[in-house]
């Protein structure tokens, strides 16, 4: 008997000191690639959830905190589905346009160092960044017209109107100087193709971009970009001087 619990003691033990002598699973080290995508591919706190934002029947009605603008830009960035890929402009709660668009690819686009270099010189983005278009509402905060380009790649942004300056997004033309020019764009309007910002063929823009200037400036609500509700402080509404248009960019 004695012989037999040594026996398991020293088999114990064996097992014990085997064990030990494993050495521990180190974790993969990550490519600069996944690494980029860790850091860049997270969503901002002010993003909306997925899904219909934007209630058609009760802005007809008048009764949206948003109402007060005198258009309502309204994007469905979803990849595919009925009403995907779309965006409908509002005047005066009447649907005056509904055209194709493409959107963010959602997608990284990694930029190495010899890439980054050759697109300082040329053209193109020269830091690695996330193909993304964020949801939520957003005031327009800025407005250009035809001949804007970007300050990053340089690439033109026709009649540009800014609404997300931290992401630098905005809805323009299809740039006509773009890779495979704009013939290229316009054929991938109605799918996710762009680097963020709202592609739109000539045409539809213009007659958007007409309605953005038209409708000037105002005292316009401060509209919270998750909920679309008006912010208030210490029980006051609050308001700040801008574009009496904001877009919506939804995703179901």
């Amino acid at each position: 008997m004695k012989l037999v619990l040594a026996a398991l003691l020293a088999s114990t033990f064996s097992l014990a000191a085997f064990a030990q002598s494993i050495p521990e699973e180190q974790p993969l080290k990550l490519s600069k690639r996944e690494e980029a995508a860790k850091r860049l591919m997270v969503e901002d706190a002010y993003e909306a959830p997925k899904g219909i934002l934007f209630n058609e029947a009760a802005y007809l009605a008048g009764d949206t905190d948003y109402n007060d603008f005198t258009n309502v830009i309204v994007i469905n960035k979803a990849a595919r589905g009925p009403g995907a890929q779309k965006l409908r402009l509002y005047t005066n709660r009447r649907l005056v346009l509904s055209t194709n668009v493409s959107t963010g690819t959602e997608e990284l686009e990694y930029i190495g160092k010899f890439k980054g270099i050759v697109n300082g010189i040329f053209k193109g983005s020269r830091e690695s960044h996330w193909r993304h278009t964020t949801r939520g509402f957003y005031n327009i905060k800025r407005v250009y017209n035809y001949d804007y380009r970007s300050g990053e790649s340089k690439f033109m942004m026709p009649y540009a109107m800014f609404f997300n300056d931290k992401r630098g997004l905005a809805i323009h033309q299809v740039p006509p100087d773009i890779v495979g020019g704009e013939a290229n764009g316009v054929a991938a309007l109605g799918s996710r193709a762009s680097g963020g910002c709202v592609r739109v063929k000539s045409g539809p823009i213009n007659l958007i971009h007409e309605a953005v200037v038209r409708a000037d400036k105002g005292h316009m609500p401060v509209i919270d970009s998750r909920t679309g509700r008006q912010v208030y402080e210490n029980g006051k509404a609050q308001t700040k001087v801008g574009f009496s248009s904001i877009v919506i960019v939804e995703e179901y």
